[in-house]
């Protein structure tokens, strides 16, 4: 970085940390734990365009082209006297950055801003901007060849350079921010949907509390519920689980009406969202939702080495795999995570630990959030999703039953488990997962 020109030696008093992730690749991502910086810093109010008002300007258009900037963050200079606050240590020394690194809470809007200085002339006329997504849209192709040529000059003024391998061109048919652009219009990403599109037929009276459990939480939204549901509902009353045609027909329906309009709310961007997590033995779940209405599910599957992490690393795990998913929505606004996992809450004060804490929480050093604890048998929705494969199944293991027994019988040790249950937050040094102080 320093033969690049990006970063430079630094004598400031500010001074944050370096995470070095392993990518999937073998070598390592360089990033930045600025959680103290940001928790001081003034938040910048500039307005974020809404996905829904950005799509709306997109009528009649037929071509799409989609450009994505290389390293954007990089290609923005940071001011001189503001360059000491950027300081990172390392073994070697003390070193600030000269271009805008990832992590701060105010890179997300001053990266939009400038797309927006640089594109004034052009925005919803025949450019859509949404931080990295820009795209170019025209009616006809001799428009798209023109609009394509002014953005390639604009960015060439502004000397701002693109990564070829991820740019699309000429497309008639293009995915943007969560929906699929056509010339006959818009349609709703499945991805967004797939969740509920893919839950499997019940096989036991457990699996069929859990659908039931999704489906009736939203219930005052599906006209008839009550009717739709009856055939399913009678089977938990029965003694033994017998599916049928019936069973069937309900179950289809119900998984057709929660994905459909007014279900499915389209996000209301002045407000806060609310994205409930939560992790099972096998799978994880999450739903967005605003003022009750769900916005959008979403729903994976575990690797067999996550199935063996502990519960407070799956449920993290579930935190920042939803996050990823639905960034086009939770990027530059206001946004609660509810889990139910207690010892997540002071996840921005925790120090990082474990491999899984250094991996993931950089990637979440651009958003605005806060963590609210809320009981499992409250999180009815992403539970029902994190379960909706198979029932819960924890790996069992003597030695941590007998440190955790023996933890319990340290009365100094005890005391601070049980403060860390308590609803105040547990101190920076200490993690309680699964009643384990760590």
């Amino acid at each position: 970085m320093l033969n690049d020109g990006i970063i430079s030696p630094s004598n400031s008093p500010f001074s944050s940390p370096i995470i070095l992730v392993k990518k999937k690749d073998g070598t390592w991502r360089f990033c930045i734990d600025y959680r103290a910086l940001n928790a001081i810093t003034i938040k910048d109010s500039f307005p974020i365009p809404t996905v829904d008002e950005l799509i709306d300007e997109l009528y009649g258009a037929r071509f799409f082209s989609k450009i994505d900037l290389r390293s954007g963050y990089h290609q923005i200079l940071v001011k001189e006297e503001d360059r000491c606050k950027t300081t990172f240590r390392t073994h070697q020394g003390y070193y600030e950055w000269l271009v805008m690194p990832f992590g701060l809470t105010n890179a997300p809007t001053t990266f939009q801003s400038l797309m927006n200085d640089v594109f004034k002339g052009l925005l919803r006329k025949s450019v859509l901007v949404f931080f990295d997504d820009i795209l170019v849209y025209s009616s006809s192709w001799t428009m798209h060849l023109q609009h394509l040529e002014a953005v390639l000059k604009l960015l060439q003024q502004h000397k701002l350079f693109v990564k070829l391998s991820k740019c699309l061109f000429g497309l008639n048919q293009i995915d943007y921010l969560g929906h699929i652009l056509c010339g006959e219009g818009v349609a709703m990403d499945k991805l967004k949907i797939q969740a509920v599109i893919d839950w499997p037929i019940p096989t036991t009276l457990k699996q069929l509390r859990g659908f039931l459990g999704l489906t009736s939480y939203y219930r005052r939204f599906i006209k008839g519920y009550a009717s739709i549901a009856a055939s399913l509902t009678n089977l938990l009353k029965k003694d033994s689980f017998g599916w049928d045609d019936t069973a069937t027909t309900a179950f289809q329906e119900l998984k057709k009406r929660i994905i459909a309009a007014p279900v499915l709310a389209l996000p209301n961007f002045s407000k806060p969202f609310i994205l409930e997590t939560d992790a099972s033995g096998h799978d994880i779940g999450a739903v967005l939702s605003q003022d009750c209405h769900p916005i959008a599910y979403f729903s994976k599957k575990l690797s067999p080495r996550m199935q063996k992490q502990s519960v407070y690393t799956r449920e993290f795990y579930a935190i920042s795999e939803a996050i990823a998913k639905l960034k086009h929505y939770l990027l530059g606004h206001k946004f609660i995570i509810r889990t139910d996992q207690k010892s997540l809450r002071s996840l921005n004060d925790q120090s990082l630990q474990t491999p899984e804490q250094q991996t993931w929480l950089p990637k979440l050093l651009g958003y605005d959030f806060t963590i609210e604890y809320k009981p499992d048998k409250e999180n009815i929705p992403a539970d029902s999703l994190s379960r909706s494969f198979m029932a819960l199944c924890l790996i069992h293991s003597t030695f941590i039953e007998n440190l955790r027994k023996a933890q319990l019988e340290d009365p100094d040790i005890a005391a601070i488990v049980q403060k860390c249950s308590s609803n105040s937050p547990p101190g920076p040094h200490y993690t309680l997962q699964d009643t384990l102080l760590l």
